[in-house]
Parts: structure tokens; C-alpha cells; sequence
């Protein structure tokens, strides 16, 4: 199966995925930079944002609004107050959320948020950040792709940005389709497969430890490209 899945930057990654059944919408993971302070920024569909909110406890309960028109929805991150904010602005049909320090107050997130762009996409909203917000220098663009294997087991594909002059391809793994293909140690606490590419490196994380060959068998015929 092949889909695209927009960055945050604008790029878009092409993923193909000869084993798929069924590939459900993908989520995306970037990281805005202000100064010393990062925020995390992930964009998926409601369902995304709903589970976020779920397993960390939080409810979105007030609402601002930013100078773009954009309607911000706030809450105490897991109901504590002493927590940062959760927090998620809809645009266009995707949801973005994430959740801020104890130090970042809701004035301190609005100005931030005020100083990027949100651009709807059908595969993935694009941001552009702008006066004092950045990218970080220090993190990736990610998507992560969920993935229902043929098999009958599924997986993660955790898919991050390659950086020019910093990530550089390992000269170990077996030559595949997509790329250098390798897996953990047996020794390792975590175990997954990576598939190295020029535009991309795709971590495959098994659902279960007895999927570990499939999705490694699996890792080894897809691509990561940009489109």
C-alpha cells in the first residue's frame, strides 16, 4: 500500500508499503523553538487527539482565540494544576496538540503560537514559524504510520527526517529495496528493525516480540521518499 503524509516543513514523505492491509492516517511530530524553550507540536485526526488526551488525563476545558483567527482549546496537562497546559487548535481537518512546561503559561503559549503559521493540507497541516520561533536545531520532523500487516500483525513505523551534514548512513545492515536494512540486538531491552534511506530513517517497531521477523521481513521491502 502507498501513502503521503505532509510534514510540518512543508516536504512530504511517500511511503510505501508492499505488506500493508491497511495503513490508517498517520500523525506528525515536529518541535518549535523559542529561545531556550521547546514545544512539541503533533498533528494527526481527532482520533489522534482524543487518545492523546485519554492516556495523559487532560481535558481540554477553556478556549482562546489567536490573532490568525485559529481557536486555541486549553486544559491543565493530566488535570494537575501545578502541570503545564494540553492544549490542540483545529486546521482544516486535522487536529494540532500538544502540551506545554509549568513554566510556559497560557499569555507565554499564545505568543508563541501567534508567531506561526498554520496552512491547512489534505495530508497534513504545514507550519511555518516566524519571528522568534524556529525549528530546533536539535530534533527531526517525524511521522509516525501505524501499520496493519497482511500477516495479521501490525506495527510502528516511527519515520524521521534525515539532517544534512548530521545524520549520516550506516555502513552496517543488508542492502534492500528502500535502503540499509538492520535490527536490535536480541540483548536489547528494545526491539525493532531500521531501514536506513537518504531522505529518511524508519525505525520498525513490532506490535508484539513474536512480530519482530515479520516487521523486519516487512521493513526490508519499503520505501521513504520525498515527494
Amino acid at each position: 500500500m502507498h501513502t503521503t503524509r505532509r510534514l510540518h516543513n512543508g516536504e512530504t514523505l511517500a511511503l510505501d508499503v508492499p505488506d500493508a492491509a491497511n495503513l490508517p492516517p498517520a500523525a506528525a511530530i515536529s518541535v518549535l523553538s523559542q529561545d531556550s524553550l521547546e514545544l512539541e507540536i503533533n498533528s494527526g485526526s481527532a482520533h489522534h487527539l482524543e487518545h492523546y488526551l485519554a492516556t495523559s488525563g487532560s481535558t481540554l476545558t477553556h478556549d482562546v482565540q489567536l490573532r490568525d483567527g485559529l481557536t486555541l482549546r486549553h486544559g491543565r496537562y493530566g488535570g494537575d494544576p501545578a502541570s503545564g497546559l494540553a492544549f490542540a487548535l483545529a486546521v482544516g481537518d486535522h487536529e494540532v496538540y500538544g502540551f506545554t512546561v509549568p513554566t510556559l503559561d497560557l499569555e507565554g503559549l499564545t505568543a508563541l503560537l501567534s508567531q506561526v503559521q498554520f496552512a491547512p493540507d489534505p495530508a497534513g497541516p504545514v507550519l511555518t514559524p516566524g519571528g522568534s520561533v524556529e525549528w530546533s536545531p536539535f530534533r527531526t520532523h517525524d511521522v509516525a504510520q501505524v501499520v496493519e500487516l497482511t500477516s495479521g500483525g501490525h506495527a510502528l513505523l516511527d519515520i524521521r527526517r534525515t539532517r544534512s551534514g548530521v545524520t549520516r548512513q550506516s555502513t552496517a545492515g543488508l542492502d534492500v529495496r528502500g535502503g540499509k536494512l538492520s535490527r536490535s540486538a536480541e540483548s536489547d531491552r528494545a526491539h525493532y528493525a531500521v531501514l536506513e534511506a537518504p531522505a529518511f530513517i524508519v525505525y520498525g517497531v513490532p506490535g508484539t516480540i513474536e512480530d519482530m521477523d515479520t516487521v523486519a521481513s516487512a521493513l526490508g521491502q519499503v520505501t521513504a521518499e520525498l515527494a
